[in-house]
């Protein structure tokens, strides 16, 4: 079930974060750069839950997925032992459609160039690099840009 993220997803939703950060950057991300628990339920407390959407699967947290009114997907995550199962498809493209809802036309997000893994994701699902590049957690980034028609 996906459904809207609520304050009292926080400590979840930080968990979560972590544990996916953990299992998907450890070959790019140094230590020290990871995030923590802490740092996430401030970040989730501070900017809120406005366009988040978390997966749920028998009452427990699995994937979470935040879009803004800027057009940006920002951080999809699920769960380590979950992916796989279609929950990452079914986020990103609830993801899409509430975007849409928004008005949004031309969508963006960021990802580490290293992360193979979901560039692939979202490569198959339509996005382009866009030539923008970043960093963060002293890693690079790279923009990825959709069109999203009505």
């Amino acid at each position: 079930m996906i459904r809207p993220a609520t304050a009292d997803d926080a400590r979840a939703l930080a968990e979560l974060e972590v544990r996916a950060w953990r299992w998907a950057y450890v070959d790019f991300v140094a230590e020290e750069d990871m995030i923590t628990i802490a740092d996430r339920v401030e970040r989730w407390s501070e900017r809120g839950v406005d366009g988040a959407f978390v997966a749920e699967v028998d009452g427990r947290v699995v994937g979470v997925v935040q879009v803004d009114d800027e057009g940006q997907l920002r951080g999809l995550y699920v769960e380590p032992a979950a992916q796989g199962a279609g929950l990452g498809a079914e986020l990103h493209d609830h993801a899409l459609e509430e975007l849409r809802r928004r008005g949004v036309d031309d969508a963006t997000l960021w990802v580490f160039e290293a992360n193979g893994h979901a560039r692939g994701f979202y490569e198959r699902r339509g996005w382009a690099v866009d030539g923008e590049m970043s960093t963060a957690a002293e890693a690079p980034e790279v923009r990825y840009r959709k069109e999203l028609g009505r």
